[in-house]
């Protein structure tokens, strides 16, 4: 057994340093489609995590009538967030609705008869559960109108819709690296080193033992390239995330960390059962 292994070790070196060049070349270009992955992976995921945060943004306005006790509010508010798809709810006082409404027109509020209603703004889990709501808010006792803020609507239709057309086109890009990698599988064990191999095999030794060194080249380059192409991508998230104004909206670095790290591990194990039979099926 110890034989064979230095027997493998000695040929991978002679390898390695016969084509030193083409393998250095194949390593980088391998790191560099890593990053590339992880970016286009990880912009996706981000862009996924923003619009389920908007979808829970939709919002109306639920005026409540001047005559009911405070108890009953309370009541009210228990009512309305027990209703599925409601997120949370946010109470405005009349009084206070009155203030911040004459400030912004600039003009002095006292003496004015308060025309307002107390008032909650819901906050509701996805534009298709707005309707269902408000028609189930209407309902309870207490409730005299409510106002579907639109504008609010649409803005969150446009956004949430502009996102889902990035992810497409961030799925369309992620073929690119992925293209890079099968092609360096297919040039490292089909045609880079087949004048070689050919050649040995014409000599007498059996295509298992000849290909065997390069499978373990190429299965130990895929696998480091990987690893270092994600911590490279980790280390830049995490500096552009923390550095660069208004992206700290982006998901935290060890979540990140973990997504990027159940990928790259499900490439490194499905790698070296792709790369043995794309050998077996070339040879």
């Amino acid at each position: 057994m110890f034989k064979k292994l230095n027997q493998i070790n000695t040929e991978v070196k002679e390898l390695i340093e016969k084509n030193i060049t083409y393998y250095t070349l194949s390593f980088t270009t391998l790191v560099f489609s890593f990053i590339f992955l992880n970016l286009s992976l990880v912009s996706m995921y981000n862009l996924h995590k923003i619009n389920k945060t908007m979808e829970k943004n939709y919002n109306f306005t639920l005026y409540i009538n001047n005559n009911v006790s405070k108890n009953s509010i309370e009541k009210l508010e228990e009512s309305v967030l027990s209703i599925d798809g409601v997120e949370s709810l946010s109470y405005i006082d009349k009084e206070q609705a009155l203030d911040k409404l004459t400030k912004n027109l600039g003009i002095n509020s006292t003496g004015i008869k308060n025309p307002l209603l107390n008032s909650f703004t819901v906050r509701v889990n996805g534009r298709e559960n707005i309707e269902r709501v408000q028609t189930i808010s209407e309902e309870i006792d207490g409730v005299k109108e409510i106002i579907v803020n639109e504008a609010n609507s649409k803005n969150l239709d446009n956004r949430i819709s502009k996102n889902k057309i990035y992810i497409f086109y961030l799925l369309l890009i992620t073929f690119i690296p992925i293209k890079i990698m099968i092609f360096n599988i297919m040039h490292s064990t089909v045609l880079s080193q087949k004048h070689d191999i050919e050649s040995k095999i014409y000599l007498g030794l059996s295509k298992k033992e000849v290909l065997k060194p390069y499978y373990f080249i190429n299965n130990i380059k895929f696998i480091t390239s990987a690893v270092i192409g994600s911590l490279i991508f980790l280390n830049l998230y995490e500096i552009i995330r923390t550095e660069v104004p208004g992206l700290d909206i982006l998901v935290v670095t060890p979540i990140i960390t973990l997504v990027v790290g159940i990928v790259i591990a499900i490439i490194c194990i499905v790698y070296p059962f792709i790369s043995i039979n794309i050998t077996k099926r070339k040879r």
